[in-house]
């Protein structure tokens, strides 16, 4: 997710300026770029698929949805994100005024009818405001798929947030119930922050049927190119079918007819940017054209994008912009301004596709290893492609990298868990500045190529999967031929004795 609190800093960053000396510059990766193993759809291991009406009159969502899967335990837990937004959910306080805004409404979602295995199990709620369902499953044979039924209905709340609706359209993200994680830690329940993105999912095969009123029209996490259509007379109802293979998540956007798509084509990836037909065409244009742009360029250093479309699609909110796989939220605002910021915004979530969508992470533990790569990544693209325009935003998240060193004694660092961060302003400095940043001295040091050869590596080892720091800090030391760990304290932990550990451990790095 890209956020908009940045003007305040962008002094600080102008002291930088020595860092945008590197000579601007259009790179070829190797071949090992096309290395990302194309979508198989037997890879996911668990299959979602549910039956949705979507009421735009009344902004509910209801339906029926199925999960498959092999359980790791005697029970399994589904993260219930919309009743983060109840009514009585203590959501008071700066940092989740930031996020809903003044005018706001109450939504939340309700189960009924959990079945396993055909059998009804109850609805058994659990966590703060009802944010998760528990459910009980019998003992089974070893490697036994587990079919879980439950029925669901969403008043989608009202707020600034990544599911929320305006006149012209509503946006659904983290909307559908989705099996919690289980790693070597155990169950992973966190609840929803008001500072972060609060997720942590694994790759799952969806397939969707969603009804809608005729004149209303979908971008979603699948591939609408292909979807099934079908429009009903009398009832003037139109439904899609979807699929979305081994995706992380599944969001998806409804419009009215006042939004229409602009499309271009990437390799074999579809893409489209939605727009109102009130916007301007200038900038309307600048941001498609970064979104394929972003595209291109990202695969040529990272790996090949895998999926057949991408959409970029303009809703209210927040947050700037808010990634998905294969679709991203970027908010009204960018699409007003011509300044460079809305290009900084759809480079920045286009990056997440590689950073969060094909290569997972915990993001309530360690936000600093999608964020900072994602936000390094976009730093190096707008430089390539826009050397004067992106000076202002590299400026801002270097600035807001020296910024972090005051966080040095206050025991919050970039590696620090979401429910640290005692507002956004450090959340930004630390795991966006911060992180970037390390990135960014690492290109310096090391040369583009020789760091996305590791990124490029970084990337195959972990596509579909989720990856960790210890695991990047070990690539990091092979690439080396030394422990990266000084470095990395250095720049995560804000461990300023380390400096000079750090710089020898990059200078031994260049002659490996």
């Amino acid at each position: 997710m890209w956020r908009k609190h940045w003007v305040v800093i962008v002094a600080v960053g102008v002291v930088l300026t020595v860092y945008l000396t590197v000579r601007p510059w259009i790179g070829k990766a190797g071949l090992d770029a096309h290395e990302i193993v194309p979508i198989d759809h037997r890879q996911a291991a668990v299959t979602y698929k549910a039956d949705v009406q979507i009421d735009m009159n009344k902004h509910v969502v209801k339906g029926m949805l199925t999960a498959r899967f092999v359980p790791k335990d005697d029970q399994a837990f589904f993260h219930l994100y919309p009743n983060a937004f109840s009514a009585n959910a203590a959501l008071s306080g700066e940092n989740w005024e930031v996020v809903l805004g003044k005018q706001r409404e109450p939504g939340g979602i309700k189960i009924s009818d959990v079945r396993v295995n055909g059998k009804s199990v109850g609805v058994q709620y659990a966590g703060k405001t009802n944010t998760l369902l528990q459910v009980p499953l019998p003992a089974r044979a070893t490697s036994a798929e587990m079919v879980v039924d439950m029925n669901f209905q969403i008043e989608v709340p009202y707020n600034n947030g990544r599911m929320s609706y305006h006149d012209h359209a509503m946006w659904l993200g983290n909307w559908l119930p989705i099996l919690a994680v289980k790693d070597a830690g155990g169950w992973r329940l966190d609840p929803y922050s008001a500072i972060g993105d609060p997720f942590y999912s694994d790759m799952a095969n969806y397939h969707l049927r969603v009804q809608l009123l005729e004149g209303y029209q979908l971008a979603t996490s699948g591939l609408e190119s292909v979807a099934v259509i079908t429009e009903t007379r009398p009832q003037r109802l139109k439904i899609y079918e979807v699929d979305a293979w081994n995706v992380r998540d599944f969001a998806l956007v409804v419009m009215d007819d006042t939004y229409q798509p602009i499309s271009g084509k990437v390799g074999e990836t579809i893409v489209r940017t939605w727009v109102q037909k009130s916007d301007d065409s200038q900038n309307v244009e600048r941001i498609h054209e970064t979104a394929k742009e972003s595209l291109d360029y990202y695969g040529k250093q990272f790996g090949v994008y895998p999926y057949k479309e991408y959409d970029v699609v303009k809703t209210g909110g927040f947050f700037g912009g808010m990634e998905y796989p294969s679709l991203v939220f970027i908010a009204q605002e960018y699409f007003d301004r011509s300044d460079a910021m809305g290009e900084a915004v759809v480079a920045h979530e286009t990056a997440h596709q590689w950073f969060y969508g094909l290569v997972g992470n915990d993001e309530v533990r360690e936000a600093w290893l999608d964020e900072g790569l994602t936000d390094y990544a976009t730093m190096v693209f707008l430089q390539q492609k826009f050397p004067a325009r992106s000076k202002a935003y590299i400026q801002m998240r270097l600035g807001q990298a020296r910024a972090a060193e005051g966080y040095a004694n206050q025991r919050v660092t970039a590696k620090s868990s979401v429910e640290a961060f005692p507002d956004w302003r450090s959340y930004n400095d630390l795991v966006y500045g911060r992180a970037g940043a390390m990135w960014w001295n690492l290109k310096e040091e090391w040369g583009v190529e020789r760091l996305h050869q590791v990124l490029r590596q970084y990337v195959r080892d972990h596509q579909y999967k989720q990856a960790n720091g210890e695991q990047i800090t070990a690539l990091l030391t092979a690439a080396a031929g030394a422990d990266a760990s000084p470095y990395l304290d250095y720049w995560l932990r804000v461990e300023l004795e380390k400096a000079e550990a750090a710089n020898k451990w990059v200078e031994k790095g260049k002659h490996e």
